[in-house]
């Protein structure tokens, strides 16, 4: 299980960067590396299941996409379930030609498997499509969508799975693959915590806040990255675990956010059967903090932090734009409700900064991990089934009559996680996946073109999926 710093617990921190690379190198306390074969997911009590995964899947999702933005008068107001406030149609307009997405069309990137396609949604079409041999060819949940096999990793990973703005660069926990060469990088002295820098200028690995520039992967054709130690190309900083990033729009400030009140989410390596288990409550107190650093020019200085209440939140997510934080929340009772989207304000003079996060939204559906899309309109998220008070919806959800429907015994015994997509303008939500029990599709996140990458772990296997999807492009 992955402890954070004392001085990090019960506080969400949010850091913002005047550059990318960082000063001080503070340990963390280290974890059972993935790949030991011990178990390192303290997700369930559940015994760990090592029987291989069935296909008994229910019928694939053919519903249409609601993308329809519904009337103000059928929207409640902000701070309740399914509350939308006119802000997020607001920002979602400016950012589909302001955001990342559109400044990195605007400046050519390559993305990775596009060559000669027209259309974003026409790339990686040689890449072969999922099938029997690996997670099972009935695994789309949306009629003509495609999920396509990146590459399999021979070892399983720890925590999350993020992966470049260009989608070349796949950091599966301790482990980076190019995808351009179909080879491994070791990343000598990570633990876990890979994240990706929306200008595609860099990268970060935990412990220590390891920030990396881009050059340490694209120049030549390197086999491992030194991450630690005299003579390393990446630079310590202060940034705690869990940390997501983003960038000013005008490429002057660099920000990360860093949750110490959160729900450290390794699930798949056993039954995992509902949303893991925060490290502490999220109650009335919870803060973000926001930590200011400065270029020295031969690294970064701490300049200032600041402290804003988030209640009742935690598992902060910054944008690619860094204007919006996503969070989770909890009621009273500290049961997982659903998501709040946070506009996200911060300016500072000198050492002085003023920040505030403001709910703008509120989305009431279960789930975990959610990255954002580069134009800022979606969220997509894996969620957990198979146990707790969910179960019967779950159940429905997926296709069953109820949790005690004969041919759902399987998810209730060994779990599973699919991949969702949230609009943030409208509300409406689409399952991706239709993995069997004992599958776990898990950490989905955009790359800058709108492609959806994440990984699938199977119980009683020591291989993990690398998957992409253009599901995303149907909801458009």
């Amino acid at each position: 299980m992955r402890t954070a710093p004392a001085h990090r617990i019960g506080i969400a921190s949010v850091t913002l960067l005047a550059s990318f690379v960082g000063c001080s190198d503070p340990t963390s306390t280290p974890v059972t590396p993935a790949d030991s074969g011990v178990d390192v997911t303290p997700t369930t009590d559940t015994p760990k299941v090592d029987a291989p995964a069935t296909d008994t899947t229910p019928t694939a999702d053919t519903t249409p996409a609601t993308d329809t933005p519904v009337t103000p008068a059928d929207v409640p107001p902000v701070g309740e379930c399914g509350g939308i406030g006119p802000e997020v149609a607001a920002h979602v307009t400016a950012m589909s030609t302001m955001g990342w997405a559109a400044l990195n069309r605007s400046r050519s990137m390559m993305m990775h498997g596009c060559a000669g396609a027209s259309r974003p949604q026409d790339c990686l079409a040689m890449v072969p499509e999922v099938g029997a041999a690996d997670i099972g060819a009935n695994r789309s949940a949306i009629t003509g969508a495609h999920l396509r096999l990146l590459y399999t990793g021979a070892t399983r990973s720890g925590f999350w799975t993020r992966s470049s703005a260009d989608g070349r660069f796949v950091g599966r926990g301790i482990h980076l693959y190019d995808l351009a060469r179909s080879a491994g990088v070791t990343m000598t002295g990570a633990m876990y915590d890979p994240a990706f820098f929306p200008d595609n200028s860099g990268y970060t690995y935990q412990p220590g806040g390891r920030l990396c520039p881009m050059s340490t992967l694209t120049t030549g054709e390197p086999t491992a990255v030194q991450l630690m130690g005299a003579g390393s190309p990446c630079a310590g900083s202060s940034l705690g675990l869990y940390q997501h990033l983003g960038t000013s729009l005008d490429g002057a400030d660099y920000w990360a956010t860093s949750a110490g009140n959160a729900a450290w989410d390794d699930g798949g390596h056993s039954a995992t059967l509902t949303e893991t288990r925060r490290n502490e409550a999220w109650g009335a107190t919870a803060q973000t903090s926001l930590t200011l650093m400065a270029n020295s020019g031969s690294g970064f200085t701490a300049v200032g932090s600041r402290s804003v209440r988030t209640p009742f939140q935690g598992d902060a997510v910054i944008s690619p734009s860094s204007r919006m934080l996503i969070t989770r929340f909890v009621d009273a009772a500290g049961a997982y409700q659903g998501y709040i989207l946070n506009r996200l304000d911060a300016s500072h003079t000198g050492p002085a900064i003023m920040a505030s996060a403001t709910e703008i939204a509120r989305y009431c559906v279960q789930g975990a991990k959610p990255g954002f899309s580069y134009d800022e309109r979606y969220i997509t998220y894996h969620h957990y089934a198979g146990g707790g008070p969910d179960a019967d919806a779950d159940a429905r959800e997926l296709g069953f009559t109820g949790e005690d429907d004969p041919a759902f015994a399987e998810y209730t015994r060994r779990g599973v996680s699919n991949v969702y997509i949230l609009d943030l303008l409208t509300g409406a939500v689409r399952r991706v996946t239709n993995m069997g029990p004992g599958q776990y599709a898990l950490y989905p996140h955009y790359r800058s073109d709108g492609w959806i990458y994440f990984i699938v772990r199977t119980l009683g296997t020591g291989r993990e999926q690398v998957i992409a999807s253009d599901a995303g492009f149907m909801m458009r």
